[in-house]
């Protein structure tokens, strides 16, 4: 089957077949990220930090957000470091704050990661696919204009290459869209639980000083 597509297909079906590996490989990827980052969730984290930091054992503490490696921790790491330096000057929580939302900041990017591939995959295989078939219906009509109707395989040709095109351009556009969908979703919830954690960390923070 897969040897009759790109035999028939055309070089469109190679260019959309290249595609779907790469888009398969971001799949994989990101969904390994994404167990990882969701491995451990935010209120387990902060049950964590907020018994070392009520000890007093902010170095603990920051041995937790090393151990949990998710998009929280690496925040909350930072703001521990910074509450350690505040604690001694006196603590400016809008600024701790601010410092906060600048780690965030520097955390989309790793969530983001390779989504651009993703994006690729769902809105222009579909594109290329489309591409094909109006290729090969020009052979098919060409075929007909210059050999008339009497071969019935040359105009089967062309319109196999077009039918083929637009098939393995879905192919690969629909679970491309479904999951570039899904991980956005949970990039939006990570960022959104980031931010919680963020704020219930910080008040938690306030009430120690």
């Amino acid at each position: 089957m897969l040897r009759h597509i790109l035999e028939n297909g055309g070089i469109i079906v190679y260019a959309i077949m290249l595609m779907s590996i790469f888009g398969f490989a971001v799949i994989v990827e990101r969904g390994v990220y994404f167990y990882r980052n969701e491995r451990y969730s935010g209120t387990l984290l902060l049950e964590h930090l907020e018994k070392f930091i009520l000890k007093g054992e902010k170095e603990k503490a920051i041995e937790v957000c090393d151990r949990f490696k998710n998009t929280s921790a690496v925040v909350m790491k930072e703001i521990i470091k910074e509450f350690e330096t505040c604690s001694i000057n006196g603590c400016n929580y809008e600024f701790l704050e601010e410092k906060a939302r600048e780690c965030a900041l520097k955390e989309v990017p790793k969530l983001e990661k390779n989504m651009w591939i993703l994006g690729i995959a769902a809105h222009v295989t579909p594109l290329a696919g489309l591409f094909g078939t109006v290729t090969g219906m020009i052979q098919a009509f060409m075929a007909i204009s210059t050999h008339g109707t009497g071969d019935p395989t040359i105009l089967a040709k062309g319109i196999s290459q077009a039918l083929i095109t637009t098939a393995a351009g879905l192919a690969v556009a629909i679970p491309a869209l479904i999951f570039y969908n899904y991980y956005s979703k949970k990039i939006e919830v990570a960022l959104n639980d980031m931010e919680m954690n963020v704020v219930e960390f910080i008040n938690f923070l306030r009430k120690q000083v």
